[in-house]
């Protein structure tokens, strides 16, 4: 009689594993995601029914039923609060990783108020701390693979959600993570109407026709030059505003690192120059003192974000419109004031 018994706590822990929120019989509607590769969202008799795609493991999948929307989040991206911000839903924002790298005043402002906790590092933040903000779910972007705390977390009732809004190679794809937020905030209409709105703009800008001078993207990190790969979103995104990029024809979805000689030889014809990890000439010169022998440093145009780092990285990925719209208007020519993320360096 044991032995059955244990076959079959073996049976259920299995049907488990990390849902005890899958109900597979329930039915849904269409996936109302139409970009992403990893996450999808069904609407359901009672809520809604998030499934989310491991991206390097395809038999790994994050599912959650969800049937009301969340009081309090933790949310340990900066993207993430981005997309919370974008609904006017900041106040839902109970913890966040480090103050220093947020851009919306809200956020700062309740922060002041101590109305939100700091968790400092998303793989060693302090559970008494989480634990204190009182959130519901923990909204983590697994850069470093998996989330130490999930187990520990899951037990006193707090689950924890992968976003890998990081890992898509679209733009839209990236933004349409927005009805994730929408889900947890109750705003679900709201997500789908604002991100109709960034997908009519995103194409409306798109100019891929207009080719620009060449262009580079990237800096110098220790021994070698990174920049964008060529089948990744941002060099999508240089393609579609016009940007004749020098690594367009390479292969990956993430960066390519090159040696200082061959972006010596490369960049011979670089008109422009983007994202050179500073908002001066001054600062890239101090931090790199060779990149004066960049044949493109002096003659070019540089383009950066860093005059402002907080805002791009909240809100890039939501907007690739507004990002879209800026490239398009450099790669054009035309006057670059006021740009939503870039500005000239100089």
């Amino acid at each position: 009689m044991r032995f059955f018994l244990v076959i079959l706590l073996v049976i259920l822990a299995s049907c488990s594993n990390q849902t005890t929120h899958r109900q597979q019989s329930e039915s849904k509607g269409a996936n109302l995601c139409r970009y992403s590769k990893y996450l999808s969202v069904f609407k359901t008799k009672n809520g809604y029914w998030i499934c989310i795609q491991h991206p390097d493991r395809k038999n790994e999948r994050f599912q959650l039923k969800i049937s009301s929307p969340a009081n309090d989040l933790a949310v340990l991206s900066a993207t993430h609060i981005g997309m919370l911000s974008a609904l006017n839903e900041e106040q839902r924002i109970a913890a966040i990783t480090d103050i220093r790298y947020v851009y919306s005043p809200k956020v700062k402002k309740r922060f002041q108020q101590k109305q939100v906790i700091a968790l400092q590092n998303e793989q060693s933040m302090s559970v008494d701390q989480l634990l204190r903000s009182k959130s519901e779910y923990v909204i983590y972007s697994a850069f470093s693979g998996s989330f130490s705390q999930e187990k520990r977390l899951e037990k006193l009732g707090i689950h924890c959600i992968p976003n890998f809004d990081w890992r898509e190679q679209s733009a839209l794809g990236r933004a349409e993570w927005i009805l994730l937020f929408g889900v947890l905030s109750g705003k679900v209409p709201e997500a789908i109407q604002l991100f109709r709105t960034i997908e009519q703009a995103y194409n409306f800008s798109k100019n891929p026709s207009i080719v620009s001078s060449e262009m580079i993207s990237g800096n110098v990190t220790g021994d070698f030059w990174y920049a964008p790969a060529g089948e990744s979103f941002m060099a999508d995104i240089f393609r579609n505003a016009g940007l004749n990029y020098v690594y367009h024809q390479t292969t990956g979805t993430g960066s390519v690192a090159y040696s200082r000689e061959k972006i010596l030889k490369d960049g011979e014809n670089v008109k422009i120059w983007l994202n050179p990890g500073f908002p001066t000439k001054k600062e890239i010169i101090r931090v790199h003192p060779k990149a004066k022998y960049l044949p493109f440093f002096k003659h070019s145009k540089i383009f950066c974000y860093t005059h402002n780092s907080n805002k791009y990285w909240e809100l890039s990925t939501l907007r690739p419109d507004w990002l879209l719209e800026d490239l398009a208007r450099i790669a054009a020519g035309k006057s670059t004031k006021d740009l939503h993320f870039y500005q000239e360096v100089k």
